[in-house]
């Protein structure tokens, strides 16, 4: 399980923003200052049926946090620039009750810039994703666990630049 729990939450957030952005945009003139919106937000989940990371055994994981998510848009070019970070602690125990019980904390974030080229006819996207999580166990063992993706789309349509990382330490 990689530890953004509320990805879909950024999903729905980025499409609030797409829908504010066109109301706010709708009949701008040139040379407009830029608009911008902020929304903090906290939450609590469970998850069950799931390993927790370097675990095989499924667990009952609790995780509670805040996000905040950011935007700036600019009428002139059509530029938007998205981020959204959250900050988390998790609880996860196994279900059958023996195992390893971990706590730990960690934060995701998601930057993104969309830019319109040739007259509007084409996005271009810069798209880049974080994620870490530290856990220790009831045992002494400890999880270290990041995630970074990154992609890019040129003024040409291409993908240019497109990678996933990921290291998990177990110890």
């Amino acid at each position: 399980m990689r530890i953004g729990l509320t990805r879909n939450a950024a999903g729905i957030s980025v499409a609030v923003v797409a829908v504010v952005v066109l109301a706010v945009t709708a009949g701008t003139a040139s040379a407009q200052p830029p608009v911008t919106g902020t929304s903090v937000s906290t939450f609590s989940e469970s998850i069950a049926d799931e390993p927790f990371r370097c675990e095989d055994e499924l667990y009952e994981q609790t995780v509670s946090g805040h996000t905040v998510v950011h935007f700036t848009y600019f009428p002139d070019t059509g530029a938007i620039r998205f981020h959204d970070v959250t900050h988390l602690e998790v609880v996860a125990v196994p279900l059958d009750g023996t195992g390893t019980t971990y706590t730990g904390h960690g934060w995701f974030s998601d930057t993104e810039t969309i830019k319109s080229v040739k007259a509007g006819e084409l996005l271009i996207e810069q798209d880049t994703d974080f994620d870490h999580l530290v856990a220790r166990g009831s045992d002494g063992s400890s999880v270290r666990s990041s995630f970074h993706a990154h992609f890019t789309m040129n003024a040409n349509g291409e993908l240019s630049v497109q990678f996933e990382k990921t290291r998990d330490v177990c110890a």
